[in-house]
């Protein structure tokens, strides 16, 4: 298109945090599942409750979104998501409730609104397009100032290497916007919206330069 498939560019940092955010809670899941939580739960059911909740939420919500927002022939998929987001809901207010020991009266309020927090996690990767675009977009609006800048230095030589300089440094801020900037976001996207997905802070202080022997081999 005339535009560069933006769109496009946006529809699929969408789906990088859809499935990045998912993948998360799928470790989470298996680290409930083999090593349990802060809150002393350990098994397939507390994993599920704590992780597999938010996996149906997240792939609910991508259903009715996409049945609402994308082509018609994917509308079927509104109600089947919208149901099983409503029914992550409900899962969720019982987890609050049972794994987390807030009282039922706030899960009951607080549950719909970490449901919704999600979407700005997922939305977030959103940052990674724009991010990325700018530095491109920078640069093009360097080269666009090339015919007013002919027009000057046909009138005047001498503007020749001032034009040259300015338009050299727009073009390198914009190379270094483009190569640092994502990475940057990247990792913010990374350790922020990603790892607390799964990562638990509790547990033993990690600590990769001790100086006492845990293990000693003798003959």
């Amino acid at each position: 298109s005339d535009y560069g498939n933006l769109e496009h560019l946006i529809v699929l940092t969408i789906y990088l945090g859809f499935l990045h955010i998912i993948f998360g809670r799928i470790i989470g899941f298996r680290d409930v599942l083999f090593y349990g939580t802060d809150h002393g739960h350990v098994g397939l059911l507390a994993a599920f409750f704590e992780h597999g909740v938010w996996i149906l939420l997240l792939i609910g919500g991508f259903m009715f979104s996409y049945g609402y927002l994308g082509p018609d022939e994917a509308e079927y998929m509104m109600q089947p998501g919208a149901i099983v987001a409503l029914s992550a809901v409900i899962l969720l207010m019982w987890t609050l409730y049972n794994y987390h020991g807030i009282p039922l009266a706030i899960s009951l309020l607080l549950a719909p609104i970490e449901a919704i927090g999600m979407m700005p996690s997922v939305i977030s990767y959103v940052r990674l397009f724009a991010v990325g675009i700018v530095g491109v977009k920078i640069a093009e609006t360097g080269n666009m100032l090339w015919d007013p800048m002919k027009d000057a230095v046909s009138d005047d030589p001498l503007f020749v290497p001032v034009f040259f300089v300015g338009w050299l440094a727009v073009q390198f801020f914009a190379w270094g916007l483009g190569v640092f900037s994502p990475n940057i976001h990247a990792a913010r996207l990374h350790f922020v919206e990603w790892m607390r997905q799964y990562y638990d802070s509790s547990g033993e202080a990690f600590v990769p330069f001790g100086f006492r022997s845990h293990h000693v081999e003798v003959e």
